[in-house]
């Protein structure tokens, strides 16, 4: 291939940085296989040098492991695994949380965006969309405490709290209309500047995914 410039191999790294991340948060691709260079530099556009360093970019963030020899894998999430990413997010959301009820004038439009688009993927049973509207309305919830190291951390915490592909169209209907009404009840917490009822939802909320101690 020919050398790119600069400007060119930062853009196709971040283009497959992008496309990879939001791939691996849908989990879009299959854990426990190799990230084979020839395949997801032709299926991505993007010249190898710039998919290496995307997947640096990945391997930093925990996202994706490096081989003991060479390349890059997908890690299959164990029972534990599962367990410390829910616990940080839980930790990380409260502490937004608390700052969010303390701002002067907090800014919950994203979260209130989000929450409708879920509503509407959710009317339309869009699976991957309710499943990418649920992380941006808990991203949102990020952003709005405003801490840039606070947002690095929850980067590390890619979990997605409903997955389309495993449960049932009846399972995930009922699954859905919870995380709704859940969203919903923490924005009207968080209008209120109540910190420990909107944390008192997040727990039960994550507590979904893990049996976690629902403090009163």
């Amino acid at each position: 291939m020919p050398k790119l410039s600069s400007d060119n191999l930062a853009s196709q790294r971040d283009r497959a940085y992008r496309s990879l991340r939001r791939l691996l948060i849908l989990q879009q691709i299959e854990p426990g296989g190799r990230l084979r260079e020839p395949h997801w530099s032709q299926r991505l556009g993007v010249h190898r040098t710039a998919l290496r360093e995307a997947f640096a970019r990945l391997a930093a963030e925990g996202l994706i492991d490096r081989g003991e020899r060479t390349g890059y894998f997908v890690p299959a999430m164990t029972p534990a695994d599962l367990a410390e990413i829910t616990k940080l997010r839980l930790a990380l959301e409260c502490l937004a949380i608390d700052e969010v009820c303390t701002a002067e004038s907090p800014d919950l439009a994203p979260m209130n965006q989000a929450s409708e688009e879920f509503a509407r993927f959710l009317e339309g049973e869009y699976s991957l969309g309710a499943i990418e509207a649920d992380r941006r309305f808990h991203e949102a919830l990020i952003d709005a405490a405003r801490m840039r190291r606070l947002s690095d951390l929850y980067q590390r915490a890619p979990l997605p709290l409903i997955h389309g592909d495993v449960e049932e169209p009846e399972q995930w209907r009922r699954a859905c209309a919870r995380t709704l009404e859940e969203h919903r009840r923490i924005l009207e917490a968080l209008r209120a500047r109540d910190a420990e009822r909107a944390k008192h939802t997040l727990r039960e909320h994550l507590s979904h995914l893990l049996i976690l101690p629902i403090c009163p």
